[in-house]
């Protein structure tokens, strides 16, 4: 079999890599190296729940457009969401609100956040996603959604679960495709 003179040259390249005697990066250049390897390992725990939290807002934005309550996009006098809420009691229906609203925004932090920022966030994720629930329940009620005392509170709950079911279900999925 003919070598070209491709495959000549890049014979004769990596024999002259074998043969060169190892050098060994300056103290700074490794330092710095090191620096980025551990940075990239390492996400600062602000920085991971920043872009959790943006993802939640986009995503809470997003399912804004089918909730009638504030009459955003595709919402507006929704019969299946109508009849949702008379069949059953307010209790339920909070609960699935609640679930359906973050768990979009779950899924998709699931999918976006990478391994390392979620061992960054790691135990304190229940933590996080209890404080972002009782946020996200206070800037609806803020912003004039229909709030029935104690019933609505089990919004809250569902958004919870909501997180938790989304986002477990997409990181551990993550684990088994990849």
């Amino acid at each position: 079999m003919k070598k070209t003179d491709r495959e000549r040259e890049m014979q004769s390249e990596f024999v002259e890599f074998i043969e060169i005697s190892p050098v060994a990066p300056s103290k700074e250049k490794d330092r710095v190296v090191m620096d980025m390897v551990s940075h990239d390992l390492h996400p600062t725990p602000i920085k991971v729940y920043s872009k959790f939290a943006l993802i939640q807002s986009f995503s809470g934005l997003l399912t804004l457009t089918v909730c009638p309550q504030f009459g955003f996009g595709f919402g507006q006098h929704n019969q299946f969401l109508h009849t949702l809420h008379a069949a059953t009691t307010p209790i339920v229906f909070y609960l699935l609100c609640g679930v359906f609203f973050v768990l979009l925004g779950a899924i998709m932090s699931g999918g976006i956040l990478n391994q390392d920022e979620n061992r960054t966030v790691g135990s304190k994720k229940f933590v996080c996603f209890a404080i972002f629930s009782v946020f996200a329940y206070l800037v609806l009620v803020a912003l004039g959604s229909e709030a029935f005392a104690v019933s609505s509170l089990v919004w809250i709950l569902g958004a919870f679960m909501g997180n938790i079911l989304g986002f477990e279900a997409t990181t551990r999925l993550r684990l088994v495709l990849v």
